[in-house]
C-alpha cells in the first residue's frame, strides 16, 4: 500500500543541531526522516479516532515503533493526473565524478596486495579515477531496478539522475515582544524545503492496517510549523516492478558468489550501545549465510535525535548510515532469499533500513 502526500506549501524538518534563538541565527532544514513522517500518520490517526484504544494500540501509543509497518518513503514525480508517478531514490554512492573527468562513473573496490602484512585486507575504491566524489541527485524506480540488475550503463548516467526534485527556500523574520515590537538579537534565517512543482512524498507500508483508520484521503500535519499537507492511500504493492525480476537478480548474484547491498533508507546498526557501520553480524543472520568480505562506501553519518513525548525529554543523538550508502558483499555460500528487500537495524517499522541487493 502506497500513501501520496502532497504538500500545500513548503515544508520544514530542522536538522538535529540544537537551535535556541538569540544564541543561533539559522535553523536548517532537512529531508524529513523516516520517525518524521511516521510520527505524522501516528497523529493523524490518534486525532481521528479522539484517541480510542483502538488507535493507540494500532499506533503504539507511548511506545517507539507502531504495529504496522512502513517500508521507507521516497520523493514522488508525478506530472500530470494521467501519467503513473514514479518514486526517485537517493543515488547509490558508488555512482562517482572525478575534477576534470567529463560524464559520471562506477566505482568498486579494489583491494590491495596481502603478501605483506601491513596490506592485507585493507582496499581502495576506483573506478576512472581514484579519487571521486560521489554523486547527489535521485535515480527513478524504473532505473533502480536497472541499476539492481546490472544494466545501468556508465553512459546514461548523467542523463537519469535528477537533482531538482526538492529546493531549499530561506525565510527572515524577527522576535516580537508582548508590545508587537521588535526584540534585539533575535533576528533569524529559517531554512523551508519547496517541492518542485508535480513532486510528492511517497510511503511505503507493508499492509494495509492503517486504512480504516486513516481513511482514503485526508489531511496531515507534516514537519515543523504545523504546515499542512493532503494524502492520498493507493492500494498498490510498492515492490510489483522489482518482484518481476527478483529471481533474475538472484541468480546471478549466487553465480557471481558477490553483491551490492543499497541502503535505500537511514539504516541504525548497534553494537554494546555504539552505533556502528558494521553490517556483517547482521547480514549473516539476516541471509542465513558465511559473508567473506565486505567492503562499505559508506556518507557521513547521519546524526539526529526527537522528542520523547511519554516522557517529556529529548531523546538521545541516533547515528546512522546514510542512504545512498552501498556494501560490496562476497559471499561462499548459497544466497536464499524470498523477498527482494531486507529491513536491517533498529526502528525498521518507522520506515528505517530499508536495503536492496544488487548484480555485482
Amino acid at each position: 500500500m502506497k500513501i501520496i502526500i502532497e504538500p500545500n506549501d513548503v515544508l520544514m524538518f530542522r536538522e538535529s543541531k540544537l537551535y535556541t534563538a538569540g544564541e543561533s541565527h539559522l535553523a536548517r532544514s532537512t529531508l524529513p526522516l523516516p520517525q518524521a513522517v511516521a510520527g505524522a500518520l501516528r497523529t493523524a490517526i490518534l486525532i481521528k479516532s479522539n484517541f480510542s484504544d483502538e488507535a493507540k494500540d494500532l499506533t503504539g501509543y507511548k511506545d517507539e515503533e507502531p504495529k504496522f509497518t512502513i517500508l521507507g518513503h521516497f520523493l514522488l514525480y508525478k506530472p500530470s493526473k494521467d501519467e503513473k508517478g514514479r518514486e526517485y531514490f537517493p543515488t547509490p554512492f558508488d555512482v562517482a565524478k572525478a575534477k576534470g573527468i567529463d560524464g559520471y562513473f562506477f566505482v568498486e573496490p579494489l583491494p590491495l596486495d596481502g603478501s605483506s602484512e601491513h596490506w592485507r585486507g585493507k582496499f581502495v575504491f576506483k573506478g576512472r579515477t581514484i579519487h571521486f566524489s560521489s554523486v547527489d541527485g535521485y535515480l527513478s524506480y524504473d532505473d533502480l531496478v536497472r541499476y539492481l540488475k546490472g544494466e545501468l550503463r556508465e553512459e546514461e548516467l548523467e542523463d537519469v539522475i535528477r537533482d531538482d526534485l526538492v529546493k531549499k527556500e530561506s525565510r527572515v523574520g524577527i522576535k516580537l515582544g508582548n508590545a508587537k515590537t521588535t526584540e534585539e538579537s533575535y533576528f533569524y534565517k529559517a531554512e523551508f524545503l519547496r517541492f518542485s512543482r508535480d513532486v510528492k512524498l511517497s510511503v511505503w507500508l507493508n499492509g494495509n492496517e492503517i486504512k480504516d483508520s486513516l481513511g482514503e484521503s485526508g489531511l496531515i500535519r507534516l514537519g515543523g510549523e504545523s504546515r499542512f499537507a493532503r494524502f492520498t492511500i493507493i492500494d498498490e504493492d510498492p515492490l510489483k516492478g522489482l518482484k518481476v525480476t527478483w529471481d533474475e537478480i538472484k541468480e546471478k548474484i549466487n553465480e557471481n558468489g558477490r553483491f551490492k547491498l543499497y541502503v535505500a533508507t537511514p539504516l541504525l546498526i548497534r553494537d554494546n550501545n555504539i552505533y556502528v557501520w558494521d553490517v556483517k553480524p547482521i547480514l549473516e543472520r539476516e541471509l542465513n549465510m558465511k559473508i567473506e568480505k565486505i567492503y562499505p562506501l559508506i556518507g557521513k553519518p547521519l546524526t539526529f535525535s526527537g522528542w520523547d513525548y511519554a516522557n517529556n525529554r529529548p531523546k538521545p543523538n541516533r547515528h546512522a548510515v546514510p542512504a545512498g550508502s552501498v556494501y560490496f558483499v562476497e559471499f561462499d555460500d548459497n544466497f536464499e532469499l524470498d523477498k527482494p528487500y531486507l529491513k536491517l537495524g533498529e526502528l525498521t517499522k518507522l520506515g528505517y533500513g530499508l536495503c536492496f541487493m544488487e548484480v555485482w
